[in-house]
């Protein structure tokens, strides 16, 4: 739906040369004379890893690099005209490290190491080799790695645990500093709602009630934001931090809160979208987001941030100060970040549309809460001798929100929420030769939240305090290295350890109700391979290299028993520049702890005559209309893990014509997610209470047991014995004498299945011209199907183009041209149009475009020395103010005119930054 298939493929194909023509470079970038295969450099001999973060702001191309590595050394002056390559090589001069390709565009920084011999004792002479008929050449070598393998001694790589060696059988993405200090975003969640591959559905602060269909994101009661890739649920993505694992949040545990994790903080994200419970556990079923912190700095950097809508209140805010120094051995970094918003009120978007229950109280309905948060950063390395490394890392946020929202019945509800997060992580790792490191980590985490829900209209009522705690505690042991050679290279090896305690609990402050006290246990052991079976030494034509990754991680519950997950990948390079590889693995997903000790299972009875009038449906049976309808929610009992497979094939291509660069990356995936944890998926994506009304037409729509009709006194009584509280008598009803159904399509269990399969492509384009360095390209996602079924008995449900749930095409496209100090990027953003569900009387959501502009400038030392290290930003989102498209209004959940998971309300919002390095 949308765009036709034609016009799809046309889009996917050319939109990065369509956007070539969005921005017309001012006159003043113009210097006549410039050498078109350069770039003009001006970066002083200041602290390394500074002068590196400067190389990346001026040519466009991220830089990873060990904070440890370039920890007290300064850089070579660098100013002029020169090819990126030759200007980081100068950078370097003297440092003892090299720059290599890595991860995505982005060059990797390391410790300069010779090609390895055998090990003494298994010494022989080389065979002799012939190039031609009748010639002997000299003996080879000892096997080197091939060039173009990552190996990233010091840098910890997402999706391995393999010591420096990148998983490129696998699809990662690598977005660095100046990535998010370009993009325009205010905070980190903001900036994962950009990337196509994932779902703005799920736990967000847009949903304070939550969505149709996804009923944990109703236990979200912080507005706190949760990942969400591939439309999976928040549940399904694991985060991390520095790759350790944090305590998760919501009243039910499920999800771990991103806008705790400060962004001026962050030093770069990795996403991983590919199953990963082999290297890490549970939860890694849809792939990992993990945010590496910043380590090292040298000096003082101060940065303000103001922003605004320009049509209505709603102001922003963000100050941070970060203080760093560096010796010999070690370092230390400190950053306080605070971040501040104002509501944003449906009176402030006209635009978007609302029952008539909202006449009059517009400006008391929030679309976005009011938001502050303070946050602050310790991170310190420190050497004892050449073999010993020891980190320690600490994070505090300390977050507060308060919305008014209003129901579609008038009654209006006040939220006041405090969340404070703490993480503290000590890490050492010990060279126990050139070949082998042992690595130990320990990590504690805790989130707090104490949530204030007080009805204020029609009768105001004594406000309901929620206090919910969640603890993680871990640690890992692992040992890696490289095992030894063979005539592709070298075998890389790793096995550890891992061992965690989790704990959740949650009340009712006002008279100690508890929700929930859930602990849990794990222990683990994995292991992983890393199998260059052909490399420079014994490639072949059409095998230049072929490469097996092997990982298999086996985890023991305390409350699930035990699980084995293994992975495989493989990567061959049949021609230079084209890596073509292939994923495919097992995952799993125990029950977030607020399901396991879960004392929220409740019941309301209503009159089924009301029902009827309300979702506008007349039972098949009218003596229905006699009796009560019984409505059940909460998670039901013995639940088991969540289950999945995923297969991935893509490849890579990277394409050199003179100084132009051409990179291409395609990646398909099919995902079948087994025994998912949720409510009964309903036909045309219908919610829970039309479960009578559907199988009253077609019996076998929906799983046995899920709705019964005229219930026996043994069905009402099984009901009320699963029950922690008392059953609510509404409108009316009275009694349990005369239930003539029980609904249980609301209630949690291992019933839903849900098969996705789709592709991502992107597509990068750079090139030095006169004016300077050009760059364009687009990153999509497209979904084949997307697709859920409550049992294999049942039919199975289309949710992919529906209301609140993903939809089949996103792109977003950039261009970019940077000369000197001034850098200007336009990001342009599709989402296809789709549909208010699957039904025949479904209605049409348009499709939404809109254009964001990002433009900085960095002062040198040719400005003065007082703007000497200074940077300006400018950006604005929604460049020409597009509204949302109009979808329908859901009163129950208190959602308006617009869709939230897949649109935002902001609309046009303008922000300045000016930033400072001392």
């Amino acid at each position: 739906m949308g765009l036709t298939n034609k016009y799809r493929a046309r889009m996917l194909g050319t939109a990065a040369l369509a956007i070539m023509a969005a921005i017309v470079p001012p006159a003043a970038f113009a210097e006549p004379g410039a050498p078109g295969a350069a770039i003009t450099f001006e970066i002083e001999p200041i602290a390394l890893g500074d002068a590196l973060r400067q190389f990346s702001a001026q040519s466009g191309t991220p830089i990873l690099f060990s904070e440890g590595d370039v920890a007290g050394q300064k850089a070579n002056p660098v100013r002029g005209a020169y090819a990126p390559a030759d200007a980081l090589a100068r950078l370097l001069e003297g440092t003892a490290l090299e720059a290599v390709a890595g991860p995505g565009n982005a060059m990797l920084v390391r410790p300069s190491a010779p090609v390895k011999a055998a090990p003494a004792g298994n010494r022989r002479p080389a065979p002799e080799t012939r190039d031609a008929p009748g010639r002997i050449t000299a003996p080879a070598a000892p096997v080197p790695e091939a060039p173009d393998t990552l190996r990233i001694d010091s840098i910890t790589v997402t999706g391995t645990s393999l010591r420096g060696i990148a998983p490129e059988s696998s699809p990662l993405q690598t977005f660095t500093r100046e990535d998010l200090l370009e993009s325009g975003v205010t905070s980190t969640e903001q900036f994962i709602r950009t990337l196509p591959q994932n779902f703005g559905g799920g736990s967000t602060e847009f949903t304070p009630v939550g969505v149709p269909g996804d009923e944990s994101s109703s236990y979200n009661n912080t507005f706190a934001t949760g990942p969400n890739l591939r439309g999976l649920g928040s549940g399904a993505t694991l985060t991390l931090l520095n790759g350790r694992r944090l305590a998760p949040t919501s009243r039910i545990g499920d999800f771990v809160d991103l806008s705790m994790i400060p962004i001026s903080a962050l030093e770069r994200i990795d996403v991983l979208s590919d199953g990963a419970s082999s290297i890490y556990g549970g939860d890694a079923v849809a792939g990992v987001m993990n945010f590496v912190l910043r380590d090292d700095f040298e000096g003082a950097e101060t940065a303000l941030r103001y922003g605004s809508v320009t049509s209505g209140d709603m102001e922003e805010y963000r100050f941070s100060q970060t203080l760093g120094t560096a010796w010999t051995s070690g370092n230390l970094l400190a950053t306080y970040e605070y971040s501040g918003r104002d509501n944003l009120t449906l009176a402030d978007r006209p635009e978007i549309a609302a029952s008539t229950t909202f006449d009059g109280q517009r400006e008391r309905h929030d679309l976005l809460p009011e938001q502050s948060r303070h946050s602050a950063v310790v991170a310190a390395n420190q050497a004892f001798g050449p073999a010993l490394k020891v980190a320690l890392t600490g994070v505090y946020s300390d977050r507060s929100a308060s919305n008014t929202t209003v129901a579609t019945t008038g009654q209006l509800s006040a939220d006041d929420v405090d969340s404070e997060f703490v993480s503290a992580s000590l890490g050492a790792d010990y060279d126990l030769s050139t070949r082998w490191q042992l690595s130990f980590d320990t990590t504690y985490s805790r989130i707090r939240n104490a949530a204030s829900d007080q009805t204020l209209t029609p009768t105001v009522r004594t406000p309901t305090i929620r206090r919910t705690q969640s603890n993680l505690w871990s640690a890992d042991l692992l040992l890696s290295g490289d095992l030894f050679e063979i005539p592709g290279g070298t075998i890389a090896g790793a096995a550890g350890t891992h061992y965690r305690e989790e704990r959740l609990t949650s009340d009712i402050a006002i008279d100690g109700t508890v929700e929930n006290d859930a602990r849990r246990t794990v222990s683990a052991v994995y292991g992983e391979l890393g199998i260059p079976l052909i490399g420079p030494q014994n490639a072949v034509p059409g095998i230049r290299r072929l490469d097996l990754n092997l990982s298999g991680r086996f985890d023991d519950y305390s409350d699930f028993g035990t699980t084995f997950n293994p992975k495989l990948g493989a990567l061959w390079s049949p021609l230079e520049g084209l890596n073509l590889r292939s994923t495919y693995s097992e995952s799993f997903a125990p029950p977030a702890l607020g399901r396991v000790g879960d004392r929220r299972r409740t019941a309301d009875v209503y009159p089924y005559a009301f029902v009827a009038g309300g979702v506008g449906l007349q039972p098949a049976d009218p003596a229905l209309l006699g009796t009560d309808y019984m409505y059940v929610t909460g998670t039901g009992a013995d639940l088991d893990p969540e289950t999945s497979r995923t297969y991935t094939f893509g490849f890579d291509y990277q394409l050199d014509r003179g100084d132009s660069t051409w990179t291409v990356k395609s990646t398909y995936y099919d995902i079948a997610f087994d025994g998912r944890l949720g409510t009964t998926p309903l036909p045309g994506s219908l919610p829970a209470v039309f479960a009578p009304f559907i199988i009253e037409t077609d019996p076998s729509s929906l799983p046995d047991g899920t709705v019964i009709f005229f219930p026996s006194q043994a069905d009402v009584d099984a009901v009320l014995e699963s029950l922690t509280r008392p059953v609510s008598f509404l409108v009316g009803s009275e009694g349990l004498d005369n239930i003539g159904v029980i609904n249980n399509a609301a209630v949690v269990r291992n019933l839903a299945s849900t098969e996705t399969s789709g592709m991502d492509i992107q597509i990068d384009y750079e090139t030095p011209t006169a004016i300077g360095a050009f760059s364009a390209g687009l990153s999509a996602n497209y979904i084949f199907d997307f697709t859920q079924q409550a049992s294999v008995s049942t039919p199975v449900v289309d949710k992919l183009n529906t209301f609140v749930n993903p939809v089949d095409l996103k792109i977003r496209a950039y261009t970019g041209l940077s000369h000197g100090g001034l850098s200007s990027n336009v990001f342009v953003n599709y989402l296809d149009s789709y549909r208010t569900d699957s039904t025949a009387a479904a209605k049409s959501i348009d499709a939404w475009t809109t254009v964001d502009l990002a433009l900085s400038y960095a002062f040198d030392a040719s400005h003065g020395a007082w703007l000497d290290g200074t940077r300006l930003n400018l950006s604005v989102n929604n460049l020409f103010d597009t509204p949302p498209p109009d979808a329908p209004t859901t009163g129950g959940l208190r959602l308006v005119g617009f869709d939230p998971t897949n649109a935002s309300p902001v609309m046009r919002f303008v922000a300045v930054e000016v930033r400072r390095v001392f």
